[in-house]
């Protein structure tokens, strides 16, 4: 088999490999001396009939490697962490952009492996190749921005049905789904943030009359309004769910102190006062509601205790503008 080996055939497997590669160097272990072996002329940017030690040639790929992918070179910055890595492994490499004499960057794999014993990280003689892989890596990056394409469409649309089974078509706030799902984000933003919260709850006045009077529509006008005015009244960051066919209710954690939810009831009475002066509807949309701003209590898991108590008074208010609505 030896014998099979000539000078001509090992010649052609030598040249075979380094039509492999744009560059290859050899360097020597203690001095760390460079020996050329092969570079393609693309690479005359490298200067690297010129390098002389590791140091030298390290600084030539660092500045010739495009910005953005210098980072991928810090391993090899330094001889004793390169020592420490290729002590654990037969080779390293890494991918990155190299400038070449038409001043263009082409994607590289630069490999470094341990040239003193056959498959083995012992010894520090190193043989550091330069690959081009630049055909192959845009396709891989084509490829990864489609995927990444698809995958940002597919969020979309998850996003979009999500929120559109958690939101009642009809005003756009949370229904029953929503309510759990912004109830537990709620809760968790004002225990992590050390907040009070703010629950309201409101129902309209006089849905049925209205239904019975003027019909379905003039129902779901009243609905409508009134959805808009809290979206107006309630706090920045508010959420606010249509419990049922004409009851809301509205909660948001806020800084301790805040009198952000003082002006609610201003805000929301003149948002419907303003909606019936400017419309002929045989009918006036009104509302009754009740909130409170406490600390969350120890070991509260929801927002039930709280919303029972925003609940009767808003109970109040409906029997002290009518006793006969409750």
């Amino acid at each position: 088999m030896d014998n099979y080996w000539t000078a001509q055939k090992k010649a052609s497997v030598g040249n075979a490999i380094k039509s492999l590669y744009q560059l290859i160097v050899l360097v020597e272990e203690g001095s760390l001396s460079c020996h050329l072996v092969d570079c393609n002329k693309e690479l005359d940017t490298l200067n690297a009939l010129n390098v002389r030690v590791y140091d030298d040639l390290f600084s030539s790929l660092y500045k010739n490697t495009h910005p953005e992918d210098r980072n991928s070179l810090l391993l090899l910055s330094n001889i004793d962490d390169l020592h420490e890595a290729l002590s654990r492994k037969v080779y390293i490499s890494c991918e990155c952009r190299i400038r070449h004499t038409d001043l263009g960057y082409y994607w590289s794999r630069i490999t470094i492996c341990n040239a003193k014993v056959e498959d083995s990280p012992t010894g520090h003689e190193y043989l550091i190749l330069l690959e081009d892989i630049h055909t192959q890596k845009n396709v891989l990056l084509a490829d990864r921005n489609e995927l990444l394409k698809t995958i940002s469409t597919l969020e979309d649309k998850y996003n979009k049905l999500f929120i559109e089974n958690m939101t009642d078509a009809q005003t756009g706030c949370y229904n029953r789904k929503g309510l759990k799902y912004s109830e537990t984000i709620a809760l968790q933003d004002t225990r992590d943030n050390n907040k009070d919260i703010f629950v309201c709850v409101l129902d309209l006045n006089g849905l049925k009359y209205m239904n019975d009077t003027f019909g379905h529509s003039a129902g779901d006008t009243a609905i409508a309004t009134v959805a808009a005015a809290l979206k107006k009244a309630s706090p920045n960051g508010s959420s606010i769910i249509r419990t049922g066919g004409d009851e809301f209710l509205v909660f948001c954690p806020l800084e301790k102190g805040s009198k952000e939810h003082e002006n609610f009831g201003t805000i929301l009475e003149s948002e419907l006062k303003a909606y019936n002066e400017n419309h002929d509807n045989p009918f006036e949309v009104s509302a009754s509601y009740g909130y409170v701003f406490l600390p969350l209590k120890e070991g509260m898991d929801s927002l039930d205790e709280y919303i029972e108590v925003a609940d009767e008074k808003m109970y109040q208010m409906k029997e002290a503008r009518d006793p006969h609505k409750r």
